[in-house]
């Protein structure tokens, strides 16, 4: 009897000790153009409408520099947390402060775009950007002035 309440406590133990598996991702290759001079360009990943698109509710962030004012265009890998469908923000912080700067708190004053390019009239919808990612797909961005 107590050598089988041992061996149940080594299970426990030993299923304790193991390492936590990583959450799943997903690689989305992303091709960025319009970048019109140096500066960082941001990417927000989305996973979901909720907070779309404001930068504190996004999955995830990077950022690239860009310190070749001749670069038009920029092609990353993004490793996303695993999620039935994304949604992408990129900006170009031209002046280097860190953050998007807008007009009256709303219209960007910098280069911006969305996965899907969008024409937008008003503040941008998850679904209007929101994608399916396909294996060997690569998500194209037009950054706008």
């Amino acid at each position: 009897m107590l050598s089988r309440h041992l061996a149940r406590l080594t299970l426990c133990l030993a299923t304790l000790a193991l390492p936590a598996l990583p959450a799943a991702a997903t690689e989305l290759a992303v091709h960025i153009d319009g970048i019109a001079a140096a500066g960082t360009v941001h990417v927000y990943v989305y996973t979901k409408a909720d907070g779309f698109p404001k930068e504190d509710a996004a999955a995830l962030h990077t950022s690239y520099p860009v310190n070749d004012k001749a670069q038009a265009a920029l092609d990353v890998k993004i490793e996303a947390p695993e999620a039935a469908e994304y949604a992408l923000v990129a900006y170009q912080d031209k002046d280097g402060n860190g953050k998007m700067n807008r007009l009256l708190g709303m219209i960007p004053q910098e280069p911006y775009g969305l996965s899907q390019n969008p024409k937008l009239f008003g503040k941008p919808k998850f679904s209007e950007a929101a994608f399916k990612p396909k294996d060997g797909e690569v998500v194209v961005i037009h950054l706008k002035d």
